[in-house]
């Protein structure tokens, strides 16, 4: 199949006006940056939907309220953006290594948070993204570029069951720790989707066998909270992420005794995960521990702070200005 502007192409007796190809979408993608692409439709996914209401009506989001608003929008793009077409895909991979030892008075962070904030990293590769392939398909088809009117984007802070969209684009499956797990890359990268107004013809999520978790139950095993209640199912009320970094009261001894150094989040599921054996480590230096608060947090140094100033001069552009400096301090 050529690059032509405009192609058609027939997939399960279903007729696509395919604005570009595929696979040059995909290079765009790799060559702003991203590691993974992937097409899907915008449709209802019964399935997600239905999981996702009853996490919500367990009370696993624990105080995360908002993500019981919008629900109708959260399980149905077509409601994101109107006359939605096509959903793209993307992941970037964030896989450091540990060091083996905390440092005496520290506490460990979590991997994708080392480095500078992932949002602002994102938010460029993804303008690139759009900006080049509007202007492609706007040379081949002799109109003007308009990029208001065909896109929008998030990357997890949006009304998107991002990972069951993720494995629909074929970009992994979603493993028993609920992660989206990628052949290459493991668990270790970072989702964000752009819904389009464009006919794309959308990914063969089974093109790719990414494996499965079969009888395995590490991250279950693992955990040492007892977070994963079930296959896919995890209660954020017991997981150490949610508990470092969203939970806004205090953490009771019967979990924070079980926390060990972790800091800023946790990656304890991840790490124990047969699939992130071969993990690749990430190309992009921004991520890096050198460009933001590192591997390690000095917990002493966090209780001396006194004001925001102090607390921003630590965390500013990195992921640690979510919690409130007295949060930071109850970790610490």
């Amino acid at each position: 199949m050529s690059f032509c502007s405009v192609s058609i192409r027939y997939r399960r007796q279903k007729m696509y006006i395919i604005a570009m190809n595929s696979e040059r979408i995909k290079q765009i993608a790799f060559d702003a940056g991203f590691d993974l692409c992937g097409i899907t439709s915008p449709d209802r996914i019964e399935e997600a939907a239905s999981r996702f209401s009853g996490w919500l009506s367990e009370g696993h989001n624990g105080e995360m309220d908002w993500l019981g608003k919008n629900q109708a929008r959260r399980v149905d793009p077509s409601q994101l953006m109107p006359n939605v077409k096509s959903i793209i895909m993307l992941g970037l991979n964030y896989y450091q290594a540990d060091t083996k030892e905390v440092p005496e008075g520290h506490g460990r962070i979590s991997r994708y948070a080392r480095g500078r904030d992932y949002h602002k990293i994102i938010k460029k590769m993804t303008e690139r993204l759009i900006y080049k392939l509007d202007e492609e398909i706007a040379v081949r088809q002799g109109r003007v570029a308009d990029l208001s009117r065909r896109y929008k984007w998030w990357v997890d802070y949006g009304p998107f069951l991002e990972r069951s969209y993720g494995a629909m684009a074929g970009l992994g499956f979603i493993g028993k720790n609920s992660m989206l797990i990628n052949r290459k890359f493991g668990s270790w990268f970072f989702l964000s989707e752009i819904v389009t107004t464009l006919e794309l013809e959308p990914d063969d999520p089974t093109a790719v066998n990414h494996g499965r978790c079969g009888k395995c139950t590490r991250c279950i095993d693992a955990c040492p909270t007892g977070a994963i209640v079930s296959d896919g199912v995890v209660d954020s009320r017991r997981c150490i992420s949610y508990l470092t970094i969203e939970r806004p009261s205090h953490i009771s001894t019967e979990f924070s005794r079980n926390m060990g150094a972790r800091a800023f989040g946790c990656d304890i599921c991840q790490e124990v995960c047969p699939h992130n054996g071969r993990a690749v480590e990430t190309s992009h230096r921004e991520l890096l521990p050198d460009r933001g608060v590192g591997e390690f947090l000095d917990a002493r140094l966090v209780l001396k702070m006194q004001t925001r100033e102090e607390f921003l001069k630590l965390t500013a552009g990195t992921p640690l200005t979510r919690p409130r400096l007295e949060n930071l301090q109850r970790n610490a």
